[in-house]
């Protein structure tokens, strides 16, 4: 009988797989969601220049960031 994931080193693996994958659904989810409010010209002003939506478009887009440079310093970690 053959166990797939009976050794550590296998199941090490498949974690650290969905680990990215949990990391990288987050980071593209709130990428777009950061494109739609930069898009976005309604909604109230925080400033005469920078509306709120734009405002927390730029937030999403930085946490969109730093979620995929975490993936990506994983992977070339993992690779390298």
């Amino acid at each position: 009988m053959l166990n797939v994931f009976s050794g550590e080193h296998d199941r090490r693996h498949v974690t650290g797989m969905l680990h990215q994958v949990l990391l990288t659904v987050p980071a593209a989810t709130t990428g777009l969601m950061a494109a739609l409010l930069l898009g976005a010209d309604t909604g109230p002003r925080v400033t005469p220049g920078v509306g709120l939506h734009q405002l927390v478009g730029y937030n999403l887009l930085l946490v969109s960031a730093i979620l995929g440079l975490r993936v990506l310093v994983v992977i070339f970690r993992r690779n390298g």
